[in-house]
């Protein structure tokens, strides 16, 4: 069992997830989350009309909106400096809460049933709110046909909506599966190994909530069994557009078998149990930017985002620019930071560089996590803008790039030999700066031919900003 305004209509005591009204038009963003086991992810984020700040992501799970990079021209795929934290777990599976006035006596016994439900099952315990500073309000929106809620413990006052269903009375299982979500979990067949388990039907799906059915999810752990059981996992015909399923069980499992809201499966007990008794950190921050010529030391906050306390006993650098690491001392308890100390090796030359930094915890838990540096040179010869090519896919390369001050906008041209060569994009603009950027260029009928790009800053606050040129084979 794994894995933002829920548009789920319930028909029959079954969520059919429907997405908006036929005519609407949809708009969608990316968005970076960084998941409490080791993942990060990018996600796609249905814009909301009248909510402004927030992104819907997987039909009924709320995350803030970051306003990613919407590119042009080429195409320019931004990362986040820091990716957007999800899915902190609450300390000790201790979960405060409070009910909205406004939530009538029909839906508070909803709620009532549905926190019974996972209490009798799990280790998780919901307490009253007296005074604490993170804890689930349970409130109303006024949309009939929407449940929705945010993942994890977001920190302050997080709102569960539970205005769904017949008379705007939810289903106690509907309940228990946004409390899931409150809880840090994510949608079951978003797992990163779902095709092993079940077919998507694209063609059966609504084309504006395709990215409803995306995969989450990079080196996971504590995945467990894939669970169709699941109170987490779609029903067969979500965001179906002709009535037809969207998603088909491999393995002779029949349709009626996912999507079932009657309450936790085993799965679901086991993964609450799992994620709730496993240590979990986070390194925070990815990316590092230097102009450093020798070895120098730097800091990094490591941060417990379980629900339980964890001791880290050793540290080991994975041989790239990173020469070592030195473990904290003492216990770290749920929500506690702390920062240790990093050695970094002298940048050999210009580029972009990626190391990993392994951290082993007592009781045998092991993360592996990667850390991108970018080394650029401010003494002649200057090199302030990076760039790097690589194969993707038949006559396309991938251009990596980054500039010291996070230019917007580039101007990119390309040659072969001595000839200049005509391109599908001039420019590559983007609405906001981040530290690196990904891009595809299609290069037809170049295959074989060694094609080298320079890629100029138009928009850098660094005074006379250089070019960064390189050179690629075409696939």
């Amino acid at each position: 069992m794994r894995r933002v305004w829920i548009l789920a209509l319930l028909l029959a005591g079954c969520a059919q997830l429907t997405g908006p009204e036929r005519g609407q038009e949809v708009h969608w963003e990316p968005v970076w989350v960084a998941l409490p086991d080791g993942r990060e992810a990018q996600l796609m984020g249905q814009v909301i009309p009248d909510d402004p700040h927030h992104l819907l992501v997987e039909g009924d799970i709320l995350v803030p909106r970051q306003g990613v990079a919407r590119p042009e021209g080429v195409g320019a795929l931004g990362f986040t400096f820091e990716p957007f934290s999800y899915g902190y777990l609450w300390p000790g599976g201790r979960v405060p809460y409070t009910v909205d006035p406004q939530v009538n006596e029909a839906q508070r016994e909803r709620i009532r049933q549905a926190i019974a439900h996972i209490e009798e099952k799990t280790p998780i315990r919901f307490v009253e709110r007296t005074s604490e500073a993170d804890y689930v309000q349970f409130m109303v929106d006024g949309d009939p046909g929407s449940c929705w809620s945010r993942i994890g413990r977001v920190g302050g006052p997080q709102n569960l909506d539970v205005y769904c269903g017949q008379d705007g009375v939810p289903l106690v299982g509907t309940v228990v599966h946004e409390i899931l979500h409150a809880l840090g979990f994510w949608h079951e067949q978003s797992r990163a190994d779902r095709d092993e388990y079940v077919e998507i039907l694209w063609e059966n799906i609504r084309e504006d909530q395709r990215h409803n059915f995306d995969k989450i999810g990079l080196n996971g752990q504590l995945q467990g069994p894939y669970d169709y059981d699941s109170i987490m996992h779609y029903s067969a015909r979500a965001f179906s557009v002709n009535g037809e399923p969207t998603i088909r069980p491999k393995n002779g499992v029949p349709l009626e078998r996912i999507g079932q809201r009657q309450g936790l499966s085993q799965g679901d007990i086991t993964a609450i149990q799992t994620y709730y008794g496993t240590p979990l950190l986070r390194l925070q921050g990815w990316f590092h930017q230097t102009t450093q010529t020798g070895a120098y030391p730097l800091s990094q906050e490591l941060r417990n985002v379980g629900a339980v306390p964890l001791r880290v006993l050793r540290m080991e650098v994975g041989g790239g620019w990173l020469a070592g690491a030195a473990p904290p001392d003492g216990v770290l308890v749920p929500g506690q930071s702390v920062q240790v100390s990093l050695q970094a090796k002298a940048c050999a030359a210009p580029g972009l560089e990626t190391d990993t930094l392994r951290i082993e915890l007592e009781g045998g838990q092991a993360y592996s996590l990667a850390r991108t540096r970018a080394c650029y040179r401010n003494q002649e010869p200057r090199q302030m803008t990076l760039l790097r090519l690589d194969p993707a896919g038949p006559e396309t390369l991938q251009l990596t790039f980054a500039e010291w001050s996070w230019a917007k906008r580039y101007r990119v041209e390309a040659q072969v030999g001595e000839q200049a060569i005509g391109l599908p994009y001039a420019e590559i603009q983007t609405d906001r700066a981040q530290p690196v950027y990904t891009a595809l260029m299609r290069l037809d009928g170049r295959r074989g031919q060694e094609v080298c790009l320079t890629l100029t800053p138009l928009d850098s606050t660094v005074s006379n900003p250089t070019p960064a040129r390189a050179c690629a084979s075409v696939p």
